[in-house]
């Protein structure tokens, strides 16, 4: 662990000690990850915070033939390809199914069933799937390549037809562990949004929509690696990806340059506002710039001022929003305030040694009675890891308060969920709450949510979902309106967004059924204009900027009927931003 020198960032605590890093380890491995951190129930798998997302067969029937291979959910008949450790070569497609194909390298044919070595030319993609199979397409350069790489595992042609009137879009999140139990939700809303899309309407020209789902992994240069790839098979914009670093680099090196669209749904550091991207990186949640006021006049309304600590993950998102929340504390609470950055590995044993060599000391030294984590969904790690290595020392060092921002919000529940026992539970119930921007409108999320549980497994929706099938209907629609005739390009799409913010426009609202998609493509393809209210909210978006300014809410616990083992979300109080140009608002209780 390495504490922050640099003179604009808070100061840090002291240096960890061995003891407390040896007891902290020492007490995960008394407990042992499976019994620490639970079990949780998602979707067709039965997924654990030691990432597994099964452990038999049972575990991933979708009524495909899915086996358990390896902790992972897989087709049956490529269970035992293990792939190179390159990517994940299980055939699982992230989104509720099972991609029963198989990646291979990309081979030509001549005709004749030989492979002769060389580029098979292409003027179509079916040309391509009748060479190859369903994962091949014709690219934009007149050769068939694979759809599918190490980082691509997903493919979706409309209806599951591969045809040739189709526009591509591309999407980047990081769906293997640990982060896929939080966006495995995101990658099915778009696939919902797609499949939405196509039942009711068609470009101009008569196209569908196409995707295809890479997972970065967490990693910026493989979402730089799956963004090359999503230019070379010629999509014109991309979703995410989920992270602002990620964001940043993708669009500085890949996108941009090759004047790719890009729709982050999630990213909110506040430098992405001030890209030299042509116009073409936008996004669909706020700039931190609002919530590093909003946690911090939270932190001044209630943080202990004998210790309080924050943790935050060392990255773009969590270095800049720390140091610009600790700026806005009260003298008083700076003063009492440390932090502690950490890294997020995705092998699970290496993020539980970081986690351990992070929580010792500050048990041992600072004892906080707040604790600050600004980070994603590392934090249901952080969290009980600490209730541990507490409990281990002194049960009264378990802070009063955990505070979390947006990134690991939707984490609470699963929180609770993985505590492993009752008391844990009702403790957690008690200590946990989060400030995350308003991300739902109540009508058009619940509208959205129906069709969500009838699409997978009576799952409910987590709040962010709404984010990623907003960001593949904006897609949509911003290519509805590009002119008859002229190319679907990123710079096109970007020409467009103006049309989808018009007040004086008719109102799209994203619920009543799927009806309104058909109404936006008519308005749009026939030179209207509209104005855009999605499952996130009003869509209005900052046409010079690129961004969206929105209230926040404050999060809390509670399980329903009572039953500690039904936790769901509840907002508890707004942060109410003053009249813009303004960064910073006001906490109001809800009742």
């Amino acid at each position: 662990m390495t504490h922050h020198d640099t003179p604009d960032v808070p100061p840090s605590a002291p240096a960890r000690q061995r003891r407390s890093h040896r007891l902290a380890r020492l007490t995960l491995a008394g407990l042992g990850a499976g019994v620490l951190l639970g079990n949780l129930s998602l979707g067709g798998c039965s997924l654990v915070l030691s990432f597994d997302q099964c452990k038999t067969d049972a575990d991933c029937d979708f009524g495909n033939g899915g086996v358990c291979n390896d902790g992972r959910c897989v087709a049956e008949n490529v269970a035992e390809d293990t792939g190179d450790g390159d990517g994940d070569s299980s055939g699982t497609d992230g989104t509720g199914g099972t991609d029963t194909s198989t990646t291979t390298e990309p081979e030509t044919d001549d005709g004749s069933g030989t492979d002769t070595g060389e580029p098979l030319d292409c003027t179509s993609h079916t040309e391509c799937v009748a060479a190859h199979n369903n994962n091949w397409l014709c690219s934009p350069e007149g050769t068939c390549m694979s759809g599918i790489t190490a980082e691509c595992q997903t493919l979706r042609w409309p209806n599951n037809t591969p045809q040739d009137r189709v526009v591509f879009v591309g999407s980047i999140l990081p769906t293997s562990p640990p982060f896929d139990t939080l966006t495995l939700p995101l990658q099915n809303a778009m696939l919902l949004g797609l499949e939405d899309f196509n039942k009711e309407a068609s470009l101009p020209d008569g196209s569908k929509l196409a995707w295809i789902a890479c997972d970065s992994r967490g990693s910026t240069t493989l979402a730089k690696t799956a963004a090359q790839h999503l230019v070379d098979v010629g999509v014109p914009a991309i979703i995410g990806p989920l992270f602002s670093e990620e964001v940043m680099e993708v669009a500085e090196e890949v996108a941009v340059p090759n004047g790719v669209f890009v729709l982050a749904p999630a990213a909110t550091n506040k430098a992405i506002t001030h890209l030299d991207d042509d116009d073409l990186v936008w996004r669909t949640i706020a700039s931190d710039v609002y919530q590093a006021n909003a946690l911090a006049d939270r932190m001044n309304a209630i943080a202990s001022l004998d210790s309080t600590v924050i943790v935050y993950k060392n990255d773009a998102y969590g270095t800049d929003l720390t140091v610009d929340a600790y700026a806005a504390l009260s003298a008083p609470l700076m003063a009492a305030t440390k932090t502690y950055p950490y890294q997020v590995h995705a092998d699970m044993e290496d993020l539980l040694d970081e986690i351990a060599a992070l929580l010792g000391p500050i048990v041992a030294n600072d004892q906080p009675e707040t604790l600050v984590i600004v980070g994603t969904s590392e934090a249901t790690a952080i969290i009980l890891t600490y209730l541990a290595v507490a409990s281990q020392i002194n049960p009264q060092l378990i802070p009063e308060r955990f505070i979390m921002t947006h990134g690991a919000v939707p984490g609470m529940t699963t929180t609770i969920n993985s505590a492993p026992n009752d008391p844990t539970r009702q403790l957690l119930y008690s200590l946990m709450e989060g400030v995350a921007p308003i991300i739902f409108d109540e009508t058009n999320f619940n509208a959205f949510n129906i069709r969500y549980k009838i699409r997978f497994n009576d799952q409910d929706a987590i709040t962010t979902s709404s984010l990623t099938y907003d960001s593949l209907l904006v897609i949509g629609f911003a290519m509805a309106a590009i002119p008859d005739g002229e190319p679907v390009t990123g710079a096109n799409i970007a020409a467009q967004m103006h049309r989808l913010v018009d007040k004086s426009g008719p109102l799209i609202n994203f619920s009543g059924g799927t009806s309104f998609i058909a109404t936006a493509v008519n308005a749009l393809s026939t030179g209207n204009s509209v104005d855009l209210r999605g499952v996130s909210g009003p869509l209005d978006f900052d046409l010079e900027t690129g961004d969206i300014r929105t209230n926040y809410i404050g999060w809390e616990v509670a399980p329903i009927a009572g039953d500690l083992t039904k936790p769901a979300l509840v907002p508890q109080r707004m942060y109410v931003l003053h009249d813009e140009p303004a960064t910073d608002g006001v906490w109001i209780d809800l009742p």
